[in-house]
């Protein structure tokens, strides 16, 4: 009876391993089929994802979000975990056929029981994967401090004291700081110091801070040609002679000066203008006429009166303001 007892004891134990864990057994193969498909389901989202955020940081003003980067490591882990695992229970499948039972139940159950588990995970990481946004923007760099603008360097005209001519300048000035003035002229008879008050305005940048990128003085009367104005402006621009030499002519020439002053702020200082000078020749010769948005500045002078009567132009008449 002794002997009995514990056999009797092993039977009841063995029945209910049976009754508990024959079912992960027995469904291997369809429970691996199903974790075959929540994989492949959850692989294809995964690639959705991953071309949502290679097209979102293509601008590379974006970048993933930490969620999506951590979901993303997720499904590579659990990938490699379920090919192993159903190479693993595909193995199991194959004893099973051959012999009708696997030879070692307690593996079969063990693999059986992580299939289901690692099933419910992989749906688990499907429903988490429903992303309204996978990228952001990138956080904006605060830019370094401008340093502070020098004065351009500016060919001086030597000079001697000047009396008279302080306030004078300090009122061009105002109107160079002004935004809706384009072009000053200095008007006033031979004599009177127009050229005077030209040079030291000249000389002012020099000395000065200002945002102008570059000044350039062109005697007009002495440059009566369009070639010889140009000539002189490309100078000061310092267009080399080989792309000089390739304009073949006056078209060219302006074409070369005008992609070069376009999009800069200049100061075109002109001295003694002739009454024939007009603003559209400005054009022809290449130079853009100063507005608002390039904050350019043309100052001339001269004895013609009607050249300083032009539209938004200031008339300074020198002459005047030389009278006792």
């Amino acid at each position: 009876m002794d002997i009995v007892s514990p056999i009797l004891n092993i039977i009841p134990r063995l029945w209910d391993f049976s009754v508990r864990h024959v079912a992960h057994v027995k469904h291997l193969r369809k429970r691996l089929e199903e974790l075959r498909t929540a994989m492949d389901e959850l692989s294809d989202h995964r690639d959705d994802v991953r071309e949502r955020v290679k097209m979102g940081v293509r601008s590379q003003q974006e970048m993933v979000t930490k969620r999506v980067k951590r979901w993303l490591s997720k499904v590579e882990t659990i990938e490699q975990q379920v090919i192993a695992l159903i190479h693993e229970g595909n193995l199991q499948v194959e004893r099973k056929c051959l012999g009708c039972c696997p030879r070692n139940l307690q593996t079969a159950y063990k693999i059986g029981k992580e299939v289901l588990k690692k099933t419910a995970e992989v749906k688990e990481l499907l429903n988490n994967g429903d992303f309204a946004t996978v990228t952001k923007r990138l956080p904006t760099r605060p830019s370094p401090p401008t340093p502070p603008r020098r004065p351009q360097l500016v060919a001086q005209f030597p000079m001697e004291n000047t009396v008279g001519l302080d306030s004078k300048v300090k009122d061009v000035w105002e109107k160079i700081e002004d935004g809706n003035v384009g072009i000053i002229g200095l008007y006033g008879i031979g004599g009177v110091g127009k050229t005077t008050l030209l040079k030291k305005i000249n000389n002012e940048f020099s000395i000065r801070n200002h945002e102008f990128d570059s000044v350039i003085w062109v005697t007009q009367s002495k440059a009566t040609k369009v070639q010889e104005f140009q000539d002189i402006v490309r100078r000061k621009l310092e267009i080399s002679d080989d792309i000089w030499q390739k304009c073949s002519n006056e078209n060219d020439r302006a074409c070369e000066i005008f992609g070069l002053l376009r999009g800069t702020r200049f100061v075109l200082l002109l001295d003694d203008v002739r009454k024939s000078f007009f603003k559209s020749q400005l054009t022809s010769l290449g130079i853009p006429l100063p507005n608002k948005k390039n904050g350019s500045k043309i100052i001339f002078t001269t004895r013609s009166e009607e050249l300083c009567g032009l539209k938004r132009e200031l008339k300074w008449n020198v002459y005047n303001q030389n009278k006792p």
